[in-house]
């Protein structure tokens, strides 16, 4: 009887150690995603603020100063080489610009969930750490976890 508790006790602490691995390991994997989607989303920022800018700054240019003017050389080869030339350059950054935007919009999203799951893994983790929540309670909750976060915990 007595070895029977010890098994126990042996077994249920080594399931708390692989639960506590588990949820650690988790939340190392959601903060390495959620870092790099945090890297794009503002390499994706950088390419909406500066693609429309570029646009609106090389049209200015070129209404003031005269396409062929800032492009004597597409002037020189083509008619109306340097307005062409200027006009693709606008469309270029605007296409660029109207891309960005779109990604830019999926990244917030996908950052704001994975702030959501990195924020509830580390409220775990902390529970975990100071003993305050029992096992079963810590357990349904990291399921609910790995449930709704799929792609940021595995």
């Amino acid at each position: 009887m007595l070895e029977d508790k010890a098994i126990k006790t042996n077994k249920t602490a080594s399931d708390h150690a692989a639960f506590i691995q588990a949820v650690k390991a988790s939340l190392s994997t959601a903060r390495q995603k959620t870092d790099a989607i945090r890297r794009r989303d503002a390499q994706l920022f950088m390419a909406n603020v500066v693609s429309p800018a570029a646009a609106t700054l090389l049209a200015g240019l070129a209404a003031i100063i005269g396409g062929n003017q800032m492009f004597p050389q597409a002037a020189a080869h083509v008619d109306d080489g340097g307005w062409k030339l200027a006009c693709a350059l606008v469309a270029i950054f605007g296409f660029v610009a109207t891309i960005s935007g779109m990604f830019k919009k999926q990244f917030d999203d996908r950052l704001a969930q994975g702030n959501q799951c990195v924020g509830r893994l580390l409220t775990l983790d902390l529970s975990i750490a100071t003993g305050n929540a029992d096992w079963n309670a810590e357990a349904k909750e990291y399921g609910e976890i790995v449930k709704t976060f799929p792609e940021f915990v595995s």
